[in-house]
């Protein structure tokens, strides 16, 4: 497995719970549509005045990704990513 640092934009769909949060689902990276098998940690951080939401998450490919989702302006980031396949 390779840890990549990334800060990429992605187009992440996500599912809005009744009580308001937010579960991405599955996104878009590097021409590849990733699907989210399992989210783990999630966690709220003060990065540069903005609160980020970020989310430890792992794909239907076994591979791990920290997504960063900014909602002041409802930006998605792949932050660092995991991979057990060839795409670093």
């Amino acid at each position: 497995m390779k840890e990549v640092h990334v800060e990429e934009a992605i187009d992440a769909l996500v599912r809005v719970l009744k009580d308001g949060t937010i579960r991405p689902t599955s996104f878009l990276w590097r021409d590849r549509t990733r699907y989210v098998d399992t989210i783990g940690r999630q966690w709220e951080e003060r990065v540069d005045g903005k609160t980020l939401r970020f989310y430890l998450v792992q794909t239907v490919d076994t591979n791990t990704f920290e997504l960063t989702h900014d909602p002041a302006i409802n930006q998605w980031m792949v932050r660092r990513a995991w991979l057990r396949d060839i795409l670093a």
